[in-house]
């Protein structure tokens, strides 16, 4: 029973740290993503102003934004700037749980301000990221267990630093206040959304592009699906390759919900499902413009890593990384930073030395026992007097800048620090190495630190008196708060997790989904939060046709222009970059030429009067006098077929005196791509 517990209700604290450093990243890659435009999106400025966005809402969906009270650029950048802030708290990892929750709230508030904007990608990354909230995704990889090891454990000689004794389950348990137990139907609920989230996109792809091995090329072809690396590797990659690529991402789909649920007999399978998870990712991610669909589900990976692995991780020791670090004892910052690098250092491979004692080299060998071997002959009381040093297994002797970075390499992810290695960066790192280490006493004095690092006896120890306090004992009312906290997180859990699986199986084609009753209480949970749970990505399969929307438009001095793309109107979409706006603009120029978003059409023609994406900073010289609106079309050629010579052109609306009417002496929007493999229409 205990296996199958840790099997579905626990997730390693190691794979939660590395969750929040991945996610943390993909949200401000994606924040970045939106800041390009923030005018266009997040003012008043732009394509729906706060008011006409509240107005026509009107009580048809539930929606919470904090960025509905922005209305000026202005005010957008300096919202924008404190999501920045709270999103890199949170990768670092400072006070976790609430810049978590704040996270969740700024991601909300991005995703509700403009529903035209949003698509799976939102809704995966809310759901996933409001979830693990509850999980203890601090208590590793942080910066919040940094900080309470370092109060744990204040070491003060290499000795003690060179003890990397843990404590064991039972001691951490027996520690444990009531409520904090590491088991919680946060993890079960985490599970099962990612196994939905795969299990429905899968079922919901039933075209027959999926079914024959086309659904990749149609939809690299669409140039509203298709990102700036997947229009090359479409001329790149040959059809068969693009055949495997469809059948091998939908068959992951309903691999990694099967691999995530295997018993707890084949944890192993957990290691197998990650890195489909971030095969399936990169893919979709790389290769597509799906806003955060494929990159949220890649971050979200770490959380399945078992503690297996991790603990294989932990233990592949490599004798050409290990080293030993002599620091100066009398240096309180040296003594700092010494105790930082072992909490870095999970694999051990450092060893710890003082300078008040050269007769000996401390090693640390691959099963962690410490061995003293020679010190090698260069090293002298007036060479550690003025450098640290880094000696590693072969009696090798770095100094000043070359130790630093020597250090570094033999950490995690230390082939980070090879630049430091290159002519000109390891000279300045030498002499900014030199300015700090003649005023390290300096600064251990400004940090608060002792300059000496090796404290005096104390007296209760000279007399043989106690060792020290006892550890306190919480009182019962602690312990009771804690219980009755961590039982309303787990009813709280317990509430989303009921509203998740009632919102997927509203909207999506599970077998049995109409019987699961929603309600007014698991809908509004599902609703606020946009956790909408729509999995119909490129389903029932992508688009046949290549569409994009052309506004004729003319200056005030009656020049044709389109404000999507700066340039003169034409119908060919890859024919000029600067119709390839992105996803953001993607979904929403999808979205509004549709009759059911009609009422939002009003703030769009005023916003394209102005200018268009292409007018910021360029004043009235860039307004229009009038425009059409047009969505054309015309079909992707199946495989191995010419190029259609038929379009479609559908008027949407027109503004003031309309366009200069010449689009239709223009050629077709067929992707330069599609001639080149097909050759031009007849």
């Amino acid at each position: 029973m205990k296996s199958l517990r840790d099997h579905f209700l626990r997730l390693d604290a190691r794979s939660l740290g590395l969750f929040r450093i991945t996610f943390g990243l993909v949200l401000i890659a994606d924040l970045f993503g939106r800041w390009r435009w923030v005018r266009d999106f997040y003012s008043n400025e732009g394509v729906l102003p706060n008011h006409n966005h509240l107005f026509n809402l009107r009580g048809k969906q539930q929606v919470f934004s904090l960025f509905h009270a922005i209305s000026t650029e202005g005010e957008a950048h300096f919202a924008f700037s404190l999501a920045l802030v709270i999103y890199a708290l949170f990768l670092i990892g400072h006070r976790t749980r609430v810049f978590h929750v704040l996270s969740v709230l700024v991601l909300v508030s991005l995703t509700s301000r403009n529903v035209l904007l949003e698509n799976a990608g939102n809704y995966a990354a809310i759901a996933l990221l409001a979830l693990t909230a509850f999980l203890p995704c601090g208590s590793r990889l942080s910066l919040d267990s940094l900080r309470a090891s370092l109060s744990l454990r204040d070491e003060k000689r290499d000795t003690e630093l060179n003890d990397r004794s843990r404590a064991s389950e039972a001691e951490i348990a027996a520690a444990r206040l009531p409520g904090w137990s590491p088991a919680s139907l946060a993890a079960l609920a985490v599970l099962l959304q990612l196994a939905l989230i795969y299990l429905c996109t899968a079922l919901q792809q039933r075209g027959e592009a999926w079914r024959d091995g086309t659904a990749f090329y149609y939809a690299l072809h669409a140039e509203r699906l298709a990102s700036d690396a997947g229009t090359w590797l479409r001329d790149v990659l040959p059809l068969g390759t693009l055949r495997g690529l469809t059948f091998g991402t939908w068959a992951m789909q309903l691999a990694i919900p099967a691999l995530l649920f295997v018993p707890a007999l084949f944890r192993w399978t957990r290691g197998v499902a990650a890195a489909l998870m971030v095969l399936h990712g990169l893919i979709l991610g790389v290769f597509f413009d799906l806003g955060l669909f494929g990159w949220a589900l890649a971050a979200a990976a770490p959380l399945v890593l078992p503690g297996e692995l991790w603990d294989v991780y932990e233990r592949s020791w490599s004798e050409g990384r290990a080293r030993t670090l002599v620091y100066d004892a009398d240096c309180g910052v040296c003594l700092l930073l010494a105790r930082l690098i072992k909490r870095l250092d999970l694999r051990e491979h450092l060893t710890f030395q003082g300078n008040v004692t050269l007769d000996e080299l401390y090693v640390r060998n691959q099963t962690g026992a410490e061995e003293r071997v020679p010190m090698p002959k260069e090293v002298t009381p007036e060479l550690v007097e003025r450098t640290a040093l880094a000696i590693d297994r072969k009696g090798r002797v770095y100094t000043r800048g070359a130790a630093v970075t020597e250090g570094l390499l033999a950490l995690p992810l230390g082939w980070l620090a090879w630049p430091l290695k290159l002519p000109g960066v390891s000279h300045l790192l030498n002499a900014l190495y030199d300015v700090v280490a003649a005023r390290r006493h300096r600064i251990s004095e400004l940090l608060g630190r002792q300059a000496c690092g090796v404290p005096l006896p104390d007296e209760g120890e000279a007399d043989g008196g106690d060792a020290g306090p006892a550890p306190e004992v919480p009182a019962p009312a602690v312990r009771t708060a804690r219980l009755a906290l961590g039982s309303v997180r787990e009813a709280a859990v317990l509430v989303v997790l009921a509203a998740v699986l009632a919102q997927t199986a509203k909207e999506n084609p599970l077998p049995g989904a109409a019987a699961v009753p929603q309600g007014a209480v698991l809908a509004g949970v599902a609703s606020w939060p946009r956790m909408l749970a729509r999995w119909n990505v490129m389903a029932p399969e992508p688009p046949r046709d290549n569409a994009l929307m052309v506004i004729d438009g003319q200056t005030r001095a009656s020049e044709p222009i389109d404000p999507l793309t700066g340039e003169e109107p034409r119908l060919q979409p890859a024919a000029h970059s600067g119709a390839r706006l992105g996803q953001l603009w993607s979904d929403y120029l999808d979205r509004i030429r549709r009759p059911e978003w009609s009422d939002y059409q009003r703030a769009f023609r005023d916003y394209l009067a102005k200018g268009g994406p292409q007018a910021s900073g360029k004043g009235r010289e860039a307004s229009l006098s009038g425009f059409d609106a047009y969505w054309v079309s015309a079909p992707i050629p199946a495989p191995g077929e010419p190029a259609p010579s038929s379009f479609e052109r559908d008027k949407l609306f027109s503004h003031s005196r309309g366009g200069l009417g010449k689009l239709g002496e223009r050629g077709l929007p067929i992707a330069p791509s599609v001639l080149r493999h097909h050759g031009k229409p007849k």
